[in-house]
């Protein structure tokens, strides 16, 4: 403040400036603060708000200065005594915040299949009562710094969106945004920025994305393609069938000798209709990947090429990958030769376990002794 004019003003005021706090804290009777369109001057002592000036050019005096006055016992005319207090301007225009958020929800309304979801946009508020808004803030930061407080409204604005977020799931979000973005916004957001003095303008998500299908979908277009397809539709039984099958096959594929046919065991849970697999889900109980791939059952082989040809005409699996899967499976239902264990001795027809030189019963030699080596 200057000697000669005695003049405090928040000059130079940035775009994105939300207050400003006056750094010198001895003021005299007779100054002149000057407060510009859009803004308040709060006087503040020991973390208490007293009085409030409005826009325009007002000289520090007991008239205008009730609240502050009785707080010290000063009366009109006691001078150019100084007294301690803290001036904060605030900007009370429209200010733009940007976020960005990372959370969990529900993969649709009726599954309980958990996926990340992350979201970005901007909201725009202003501050519609500088008091409270003032009183909230003195209570949550020490500083008034502006870096200070814009961290504070991005991170009240942040932990508020996200419940909101996890309350809908992921295919309401992506096939629903604009009318997901208006009940957030008009719900309990706008509610808890009012209750902190603050107005919550408008709200606009930018863009929402799921890493866990997108980094799918990159490395496994067969089954990532249509995964993101079912989720845009809303589809999140489709979506969810489309998730159990690619686990299945990840983790049969990481299982020694289990190889394409032991995934294709997983699939009728994954596609065919709910009865059918709540039945696959009961003969299955108990049982690994492994052993339902290696069942001789006719009718299992049958089932899996039925399905397998199901799957082909849908798009989900190459034209290659079914004729090497579908030869597998045909070569296990070929008739395997009985295999032979024991061998007759042609002298007395004795039978003798499979490699027996001598025969027990009349001593003949059955095979020749093996050669000594070294």
């Amino acid at each position: 403040m200057s000697e000669k004019t005695k003049l405090i003003e928040w000059a130079n005021a940035g775009l994105d400036d939300i207050l400003w706090a006056y750094p010198q804290e001895d003021i005299k009777w007779g100054s002149a603060v000057v407060v510009h369109e859009y803004e308040n001057a709060i006087f503040m002592k020991d973390g208490k708000l007293y009085d409030v000036l409005k826009p325009g050019r007002h000289s520090l005096t007991a008239q205008n200065l009730p609240l502050l006055t009785r707080a010290f016992r000063f009366v009109a005319g006691s001078g150019e005594a100084p007294f301690k207090a803290t001036i904060v301007f605030v900007a009370l225009k429209q200010f733009k915040g940007r976020f960005g958020t990372n959370t969990r929800v529900k993969l649709g309304p009726n599954t309980l299949w958990p996926t990340e979801l992350q979201s970005y946009g901007n909201f725009w508020f202003k501050i519609s009562n500088p008091v409270l808004f003032l009183t909230q803030l003195a209570g949550a930061i020490r500083t008034f710094t502006m870096q200070d407080v814009t961290n504070f409204i991005r991170s009240f604005f942040n932990e508020l969106f996200i419940q909101e977020l996890a309350k809908y799931s992921a295919t309401d979000v992506l096939t629903k945004l604009e009318e997901v973005s208006k009940r957030i916004k008009a719900d309990v957001v706008a509610e808890a920025f009012k209750q902190r003095g603050l107005e919550l303008v408008d709200l606009k998500v930018e863009g929402v994305s799921l890493p866990f299908f997108e980094k799918l979908e990159k490395e496994d277009p067969t089954y990532g393609v249509p995964l993101m397809a079912a989720i845009m539709k809303g589809n999140d039984v489709e979506a969810f069938n489309l998730i159990k099958t690619v686990e299945s096959m990840r983790a049969i594929a990481k299982s020694p000798g289990a190889g394409a046919i032991g995934a294709l065991s997983a699939l009728p849970q994954a596609f065919g209709t709910p009865p059918q697999r709540q039945a696959i889900e009961g003969s299955a109980a108990g049982r690994t990947p492994q052993q339902l791939a290696q069942t001789p059952s006719t009718s299992t082989h049958l089932e899996r090429l039925k399905e397998l040809k199901r799957i082909l005409d849908e798009g989900l699996i190459t034209q290659e990958e079914f004729d090497h899967t579908k030869k597998q499976i045909l070569e296990e239902m070929k008739p395997t030769p009985p295999r032979v264990t024991t061998m007759t001795c042609p002298n007395c027809g004795a039978i003798m376990p499979l490699g027996t030189i001598y025969c027990g019963k009349c001593g003949v030699q059955l095979r020749s002794r093996p050669q000594a080596t070294g």
